[in-house]
């Protein structure tokens, strides 16, 4: 663990006072340790930590852990609590966004130790990247933007939108993936007015909208992208929304920067389309953060006061959706840089025609 990291980690003991961290996001864990497997819960303090896990799992955490105590237990969180009794911890930090009520009950009835929800997501440890962690951002969102203009050219009117998805996965794979970070969306037509309308049966009709969200992960790493693409030359509506929703991204991505807060961002993205008269029709975030999870901290929302920091790794989304007529959303990854913002995906967001 790098020292950078080791000082977020620190922060978060500091924050409430308390001996220990108990993580079990398998992202976070991967994070601090490396360990990559998918049954876990992780003890850590200042004199180290102790990964808990079950014998599927002894001999890889072995392999991807360094200077990490490795335990085996059937029950992980048993393992935990007599792990955190041997070290003699009597307040632990927990995330409540992440252990489930029953496992809470479970450590609050075994444990002889107070447990203290975190006032901070114990997940914003991961939300400043290093520059191992850009490189491999990077290449996922290569993969993923190659990978889409590979197919862009195939498609036609008269494809169903389930294989254009299937293609497009195929292709992200082929290109290097290790798989996709959620299932592809492909929605064409009215269907574009669902945010997440995932890949069905229909067909693609020239005249039409196709919003294709997309992504790779790579060693672990996520990308994420959505373009919207118009089959045949685009009505006068299509333009004018495309057009709409083109200046609330490129808007918001001239407003990052470091040291503002991230509802700052949303702000300037949501007065553009407010403008045009269709800010009733945007009702989602325009971004989120991006990385071992393919939404994580930071969340660029009316209601966030995160502050904006260098080497932050999120999404700029606007989006348009307009119940029987369709939608537009157009999503870039992009890098914090020290004076603004640059992009991580690749493919060109002026209104492509099949």
């Amino acid at each position: 663990m790098s020292s950078e990291r080791r000082k977020r980690l620190w922060s978060q003991l500091d924050n409430k006072k308390v001996d220990a961290l108990l993580i079990t996001s398998g992202e976070t864990i991967r994070y601090i340790t490396g360990f990559t497997g998918s049954e876990s819960v992780f003890l850590v303090s200042r004199r180290g930590g102790c990964l808990i896990v079950d014998s599927r799992y002894t001999s890889q955490a072995h392999v991807e852990c360094k200077n990490i105590s490795i335990k085996e237990s059937r029950n992980k969180f048993k393992g935990f609590v007599a792990a955190a009794a041997q070290r003699g911890f009597k307040k632990i930090g927990f995330d409540p966004q992440q252990l489930t009520v029953s496992h809470y009950r479970e450590l609050k009835k075994e444990g002889s130790f107070a447990l203290v929800e975190l006032s901070e997501d114990i997940e914003a440890i991961r939300a400043v990247k290093d520059a191992g962690e850009l490189k491999l951002l990077k290449k996922a969102a290569d993969i993923s933007s190659n990978s889409f203009l590979d197919v862009l050219d195939e498609i036609r009117p008269g494809d169903r939108e389930e294989a254009i998805a299937r293609s497009l996965e195929y292709t992200i794979k082929k290109n290097g993936a290790e798989t996709t970070p959620f299932p592809l969306i492909v929605a064409s037509g009215k269907r574009g007015a669902l945010p997440h309308g995932l890949a069905t049966g229909k067909k693609v009709r020239r005249g039409e909208f196709v919003t294709v969200d997309f992504g790779a992960v790579y060693r672990g790493y996520c990308s994420d992208e959505t373009c919207t693409v118009v089959i045949g030359k685009p009505a006068q509506k299509q333009k004018m929304v495309y057009q709409a929703v083109k200046e609330a991204h490129d808007k918001a991505m001239n407003a990052v920067r470091p040291g503002i807060q991230a509802h700052t961002i949303d702000v300037v993205a949501r007065g553009v389309l407010e403008q045009a008269g269709l800010g009733h029709y945007f009702g989602h975030g325009t971004g989120h953060g991006v990385g071992l999870a393919v939404h994580e901290a930071p969340r660029i929302a009316p209601d966030q006061e995160a502050i904006i920091e260098k080497d932050m790794v999120f999404t700029i989304e606007p989006g348009v959706y307009i119940p029987g007529w369709g939608g537009v959303r157009i999503e870039d990854t992009v890098r914090v840089t020290r004076g603004g913002c640059e992009p991580v995906s690749s493919v060109s967001k002026e209104l492509y025609c099949i």
